[in-house]
């Protein structure tokens, strides 16, 4: 199979995707050092796009992969993100994370989080990963895997100088 450009693989599935659902929002298609594809899409009334919980969003970020595999045998990291739902989602999520660190701090004991999606668990996972006293582990099978937050033993005895 002939080679194809990744960036033009995207571009010409995502006109086709906004051509079949009808509406032609600005978009940006970037790749930063480490190969990931970053796509940018901003609009008015893209909500849909978006769905429930960003359901909408991760199926699009899926099918443009599966259509990049398929098209040049490449697995790539591809990001999409809409009208900056990530950007404010990974904000909403670190503040949460902040609470549920708090209480992980104030009763010494593990905490479960709600369930999330692989996206989001890698969110709180890098966001706790700053933190000495407190570590984090995803656990449970399929659509019911979360993150704990447990208390480190070892990261709260602080070395002294």
């Amino acid at each position: 199979m002939k080679h194809m450009d990744i960036k033009e693989v995207i571009e010409t599935n995502l006109k086709k995707i906004f051509s079949l659902i009808g509406i032609k929002p600005e978009y940006s298609i970037e790749s930063d050092e480490e190969g990931v594809y970053n796509v940018k899409i901003s609009g008015d009334n893209l909500n849909f796009l978006i769905g429930f919980r960003g359901q909408s969003l991760e199926a699009l970020q899926t099918l443009l992969k599966l259509i990049v595999f398929r098209k040049t045998e490449q697995q790539i990291v591809l990001s999409v993100d809409i009208n900056s739902y990530k950007n404010q989602k990974s904000e909403r999520l670190q503040e949460m994370a902040r609470g549920f660190i708090d209480k992980v701090r104030f009763f010494e004991k593990e905490i479960e989080l709600p369930v999330m999606n692989p996206w989001e668990r890698r969110q709180i996972h890098v966001f706790v990963a700053e933190y000495e006293d407190v570590i984090s582990e995803s656990t449970g099978e399929g659509e019911s895997r979360r993150v704990v937050l447990k208390p480190n033993k070892v990261g709260s005895k602080k070395k002294e100088k």
